[in-house]
């Protein structure tokens, strides 16, 4: 009997063993995708198409576009242009930033075509590119950048944090930057035969060669002591990580059965 449920032991084992492995690699990704004092730029990736787009805080991605950027393009009439880059995994914890410190935002945007009211196509419909700040789905900083021209444009801005971008929830407060532009393909002699006067909005991701094209976020993120004054978190109860973890339970069965083994064997030979 013993030998029976030893061997039962070493079978249950063997089994969680690459199932934590695998847990294990995932929940080392996904802590790295994570925002942290030490790891806190948030980074863009998406499709060439703009949709979706998304961002984390790990400076590669897989599945991003092979061209690393997204654009859309269109030869006559208005063109609106809105993309949401939202944190992609979901944010795991709570995190804190530093009142009065700024989130800088970098992008490299490149367009063409009419954005500005009362010049070309453009009559009181257009719009300057609007940079949004996202907690969830609430918008809580925007700014409008006035200042562009055809082309490349690499846009430095930042959103001083107050009270409102103090904390970020878990549960509520996934981050997320949003693009809205609204242009006009242009018009006059020429075009679509000798000129190109397409409505054109390209944006680039991050993971490009040249810093100065790669699309981020970076927050300045209290480390673990300062937020705990804020969020008031602490290790209550053990690592939810290592509860939920594949083979868990399959790990408490194997040691319950060993202990009944071990007792087992010695009413044996009390007997």
């Amino acid at each position: 009997m013993a030998s029976g449920l030893l061997m039962a032991v070493l079978f249950l084992m063997a089994i969680p063993a690459t199932m934590a492995d695998s847990a294990n690699a995932r929940i080392m990704q996904e802590t790295g995708e994570q925002p942290s004092h030490e790891n806190n730029t948030f980074y863009l990736w998406g499709q060439s198409s703009g949709t979706p787009c998304w961002g984390h805080f790990n400076n590669t991605d897989d599945g991003s576009a092979n061209d690393g950027y997204a654009e859309t393009t269109q030869g006559n009439g208005k063109m609106e242009v809105e993309w949401t880059c939202r944190m992609d995994p979901q944010l795991k914890e709570d995190f804190a930033l530093e009142v009065d410190a700024q989130i800088q935002v970098h992008l490299m945007i490149d367009i063409a075509g009419n954005w500005e009211n009362g010049q070309g196509n453009c009559q009181s419909d257009c719009e300057n590119l609007n940079i949004s700040l996202m907690k969830g789905g609430l918008e809580v900083a925007k700014y409008e950048y006035t200042a562009m021209t055809s082309g490349e444009n690499e846009i430095t801005i930042t959103f001083p944090v107050n009270e409102t971008l103090e904390v970020w929830d878990d549960a509520t407060d996934n981050p997320a930057l949003r693009v809205r532009m609204v242009l006009y393909a242009s018009s006059g002699l020429g075009c679509g035969f000798f000129f190109n006067c397409d409505a054109e909005f390209r944006m680039y991701f991050s993971g490009q060669e040249e810093a100065q094209y790669n699309g981020t976020v970076t927050f300045p993120i209290l480390n673990e002591t300062a937020s705990e004054d804020i969020l008031g978190t602490g290790d209550e109860g053990g690592s939810d990580d290592a509860k939920g973890m594949p083979g868990f339970g399959i790990f408490a069965a194997a040691s319950a059965i060993g202990i009944a083994t071990i007792a087992a064997g010695r009413t044996s030979r009390e007997e």
